[in-house]
């Protein structure tokens, strides 16, 4: 199920890019079932990720004590921000297809596998499973259409 819930990430971040913004795009899973989705809305209002939508959106579908469990799917690896987030939304697991070496919450600051982050209760919970580079190509298809040359784990030559 991993990869079709990242080819809908994928496709969201698609529409992201045709919509004018970043392509970028997440899902909230939980018990196979997708609670909520989000593409980018960053253009508007700089903190408004693909990711931190999804979160807020599953945090208002799902009461505390059930966001236990749930996968937060992306075409691009969390950014630091965003890998706060779900460190704090207690989502269980983290799937992406696209590392960022230059700014991914994983690859440069590691936050998602921050074991000290557990001593933090209630604020973090257990670390989540993180599992990375899900359709990497397909994703960086999506950003191959843009100047973001910084994406995948073969980035591209800075474009001047």
């Amino acid at each position: 199920m991993d990869k079709e819930f990242i080819k809908i990430c994928i496709e969201l971040s698609q529409e992201s890019l045709d919509n004018g913004d970043a392509p970028f795009g997440a899902l909230a899973v939980k018990d196979g079932q997708i609670v909520s989705q989000s593409g980018n809305k960053a253009q508007n209002r700089i903190s408004d990720h693909a990711d931190v939508i999804a979160l807020h959106l599953a945090r208002d579908a799902l009461i505390t004590s059930a966001r236990a469990g749930c996968t937060l799917y992306s075409n691009c690896e969390p950014c630091p921000m965003c890998a706060f987030m779900a460190r704090e939304y207690k989502v269980s697991r983290i799937v992406y297809a696209l590392p960022t070496p230059f700014m991914g919450g994983r690859s440069k600051w590691n936050i998602m596998e921050d074991k000290g982050l557990e001593r933090f209760p209630p604020f973090f919970a257990a670390m989540p499973e993180v599992i990375g580079g899900l359709l990497e190509d397909e994703a960086k298809a999506v950003f191959d259409q843009t100047d973001m040359w910084m994406f995948g784990s073969k980035p591209q030559t800075r474009k001047e």
